[in-house]
């Protein structure tokens, strides 16, 4: 089992969201974000949040999956990504889910 995460700008909610549901993932969850990015920031995270004190207004979506769903899911996300240029990418992530109870 995997944890699929999945960020994008508020914007764009419905593009996203539209991913789980095409996996046919049958629950998710999604929480509203506020990010903040400093120039302080050594790590190359460009476009992931802006750049100065005002925030983004992001969401995050997340879901339990087994390990073939998570990678359909990341491939759909990289697909979507690359289809259309835009300034604000998704982003994802998949975490290892160990034990659950």
């Amino acid at each position: 089992m995997k944890l699929i995460i999945a960020l994008g700008i508020k914007e764009l909610q419905k593009e996203l969201s539209q991913v789980f549901k095409d996996n046919k993932i049958p629950i998710f969850s999604k929480v509203n974000i506020e990010g903040f990015k400093t120039e302080d920031n050594e790590v190359d995270m460009t476009n992931w949040f802006v750049k100065d004190v005002h925030a983004d207004f992001s969401v995050m979506f997340f879901a339990f999956v087994p390990a073939g769903q998570a990678d359909s899911i990341l491939k759909a996300i990289d697909d979507l990504n690359l289809s259309r240029k835009r300034v604000n990418a998704f982003h994802a992530f998949q975490l290892p889910v160990e034990k659950f109870v």
